[in-house]
């Protein structure tokens, strides 16, 4: 297949976080599903029913922005069925160059709990990610997805899906992956805290100067 360089690196670059998920438990099955703007009309995202794991760069398909397939992966590959929510984030968020959707299982015994996301425990997610809101419930690979998190992606970086998973944005693959990885930490940290007594949050005055930091 002819690709441009950039249309190359994009798609290497979602094949490799594929693999980076996989390999730390933050997608398992065939669970998951990531994409890329390629440019105002185009979206490069991961197929339907196989292992973000065992992904190759050819696997991958692109939509347009109504979600109609331009190019279909390997063996006629059709969109990962949860494209519409991909779509919304892109839609509401004209700065995001990548979306991310994993279940780290952390972060989602937080939603099956009904614990909010601790956003004030440890300084790296008060400074880089801020408030993690949890939308409501909604029915997985459909419209209903893609409505329940519009209202939260347009200001946060990330959205819990309660018995689900975890959406994040960011200007690149990276950048949405560190938000990502930030926020698994951070709900095992809390977890396990839980687990030895009590999870405490930073102290007001602390938070207040992390605010002025920087």
């Amino acid at each position: 297949m002819r690709w441009g360089i950039r249309e190359r690196r994009l798609r290497e670059a979602l094949v490799e976080i594929g693999a980076r998920l996989y390999a730390r438990g933050l997608v398992s099955a065939n669970d998951g599903n990531f994409s890329v703007r390629l440019d105002e009309r185009r979206i490069l995202i991961t197929p339907r029913g196989r292992s973000k794991g065992h992904l190759r760069p050819e696997d991958l398909v692109v939509i347009d922005r109504e979600g109609r397939v331009i190019q279909p992966g390997r063996g006629m590959a059709m969109p990962s069925s949860e494209w519409p929510m991909h779509v919304e984030a892109y839609r509401q968020r004209p700065d995001a160059g990548a979306v991310l959707h994993a279940h780290p299982p952390f972060t989602v015994a937080l939603t099956v709990a009904g614990v909010p996301f601790p956003s004030e425990v440890l300084p790296e997610v008060v400074m880089t990610v801020g408030k993690v809101p949890t939308a409501r419930l909604a029915v997985p690979s459909s419209e209903d997805d893609a409505l329940a998190i519009r209202e939260w992606i347009r200001e946060h970086d990330a959205v819990l899906l309660p018995h689900h998973g975890v959406v994040t944005v960011g200007r690149t693959v990276e950048e949405a992956w560190v938000i990502l990885e930030r926020i698994e930490y951070a709900a095992k940290v809390y977890l396990l805290s839980r687990m030895l007594g009590e999870a405490r949050p930073l102290p007001p005055e602390f938070l207040a100067a992390l605010a002025t930091s920087g």
